[in-house]
């Protein structure tokens, strides 16, 4: 009996130290990606809610970024992005039914950190994880590269 508490206590140990070495800054990465997400309010109901996430940018600076955007949500209010100072970064933005493009007026640059902001979401009062494909083209690319997905939560009212 003895030497199970022993046992479970060194594999505990063990278990926390190994977490606490691989649990890094998502800063420190060597690739573009997404960090945090919300939706402001996150009531399904709300008419105007604005729907963010964060990219992080690394590797190379980004030219222009892709949202693809899910059946039954409209951004009536438009994208907006911020720096981490909430200062707004010039961009071109171009929306239709299934995606948003936003082309940067200058590259943003690797260790910069970026809010991505869509105004005036409507989600026709569904309470669900919203999922936005998101994908990059980085300076002297042609092809873009996928972030993956920025997920945004909204609840029932």
């Amino acid at each position: 009996m003895k030497n199970m508490i022993y046992t479970v206590f060194y594999t505990l140990v063990i278990a926390s130290s190994v977490s606490t070495v691989w649990a890094k800054n998502p800063n420190d990465a060597k690739f573009s990606h997404i960090g945090n997400s919300a939706a402001i309010p996150n009531n399904a109901d709300t008419l105007d809610a604005t729907h963010k996430f964060d990219v992080h940018v690394q590797g190379k600076a980004i030219s222009e970024l892709t949202i693809h955007l899910p059946k039954g949500v409209n951004i009536d209010k438009g994208i907006e992005v911020q720096n981490k100072l909430s200062q707004k970064i010039p961009t071109t933005v171009s929306m239709n039914a299934t995606k948003a493009t936003v082309v940067f007026a200058e590259p943003v640059a690797p260790g910069t950190s970026i809010s991505i902001r869509m105004k005036g979401v409507n989600t026709q009062g569904y309470e669900k994880t919203w999922h936005y494909p998101v994908s990059v083209k980085k300076v002297d690319m042609k092809e873009e590269i996928s972030l993956g997905l920025a997920r945004i939560q909204t609840y029932g009212g």
